[in-house]
């Protein structure tokens, strides 16, 4: 639970803020989308010039919650242009969805030289302390649910535009509603939004029925490269940038589809391993609950929720793979990983 004096303090940084500078963590996901163009869209309202910038591109299930294309570091500017003002000058810096250096991607070393303050809003356990101001709650069903309760504290209005995004931050961060994060108060949050204007129907229907075909044949591709191990306990699934080639598909294409084994009866772990383009490889961890997975990506300077994590490895896949596979074990075997 955040203190009203953090809540104050937050505030007392936006209110006498007039350029603010938004971003969050790479591959962006719906509660970092939701978040910023929540806090965005209020920002600007309340007669701030508002600047996002995303560290890597936008799935496109969710640009229906912008009315601009967001640029994006390493695409549309460089972080030397960047860091010499490219985009503006800030006096107030807010990071969303995330507290770790290395979810922050070429941008750390512009924040580590950074001149104006940062205001940090996040949900996750694993912590950096980049914020001069944090609103944390390792509670709180997603970093969208935190963006609800400081527009609550400032008494900010909740518009259906804001309401939409905050659902969809919330939902996508629920595996709409069905992940063990989703509880009384997650609700009533989302009751709230809709009573202000969200449609979960059509909210379903932009994220959860828009694949592309690209989109739908490396979920294909991902599935052919399903494995058990020890009893079933644990799958493992790969794509290797041959299969990005094979079916025209994108990196972000490669959110969410780590749910797709766990809907194998046995599996209490799950694990997607993606090749990217300069060797490394993205492993996203899952549990139903019984194993820690934020510990396991901690070995690797990942980090995430107990049940949701991520890291970055070292290639190729079987490597990387072994490595994720070894520390399953020791957990599956109650020991310290």
């Amino acid at each position: 639970m955040i203190s009203k004096e953090n809540f104050q303090k937050a505030l007392a940084l936006i209110n006498k803020s007039t350029s603010v500078l938004i971003t969050t963590h790479t591959k962006v996901d719906g509660d970092a989308a939701g978040a910023c163009a929540a806090l965005s869209e209020i920002l600007s309202s309340l007669g701030k010039e508002v600047q996002l910038l995303f560290l890597s591109a936008l799935p496109q299930w969710y640009t229906f919650l912008f009315e601009h294309k967001v640029p994006v570091l390493g695409q549309n500017i460089t972080p030397e242009r960047l860091s010499a003002g490219g985009l503006g000058r800030f006096d107030l810096i807010i990071i969303l969805d995330t507290n770790s250096y290395s979810q922050l991607p070429e941008f750390d070393a512009y924040l580590r030289q950074k001149n104006a303050p940062v205001l940090v809003i996040d949900h996750h356990t694993t912590a950096d302390g980049l914020g001069d101001v944090e609103l944390v709650d390792a509670h709180a069903a997603a970093a969208s649910a935190v963006v609800h309760e400081l527009f609550k504290f400032a008494r900010w209005p909740v518009t259906p535009k804001i309401a939409q995004a905050l659902f969809v931050g919330i939902a996508t961060d629920t595996g709409w509603f069905h992940f063990n994060n989703t509880d009384a108060a997650t609700l009533r949050c989302c009751a709230e939004l809709i009573d202000a204007g969200a449609n979960p129907s059509q909210i379903y229907h932009n994220i959860f029925q828009s694949f592309s075909i690209q989109r739908f044949r490396l979920m294909t591709a991902m599935q052919n490269a399903i494995e058990l191990h020890f009893d079933g306990r644990c799958a493992t699934q790969h794509l290797s940038q041959q299969d990005f080639k094979n079916t025209g598909a994108k990196y972000e294409d490669t959110e969410n589809l780590i749910d797709e084994c766990q809907r194998i009866s046995s599996v209490e772990v799950a694990a997607l391993f993606v090749e990217l383009p300069d060797g490394r490889i993205r492993c996203s961890l899952r549990s139903r609950g019984g194993v820690d997975v934020c510990k396991i990506a901690q070995k690797f300077a990942g980090g995430g929720h107990k049940s949701a994590a991520g890291a970055y490895l070292t290639g190729p896949i079987e490597h990387a793979k072994q490595s994720i596979l070894d520390l399953v074990r020791l957990a599956f075997g109650q020991r310290s990983i």
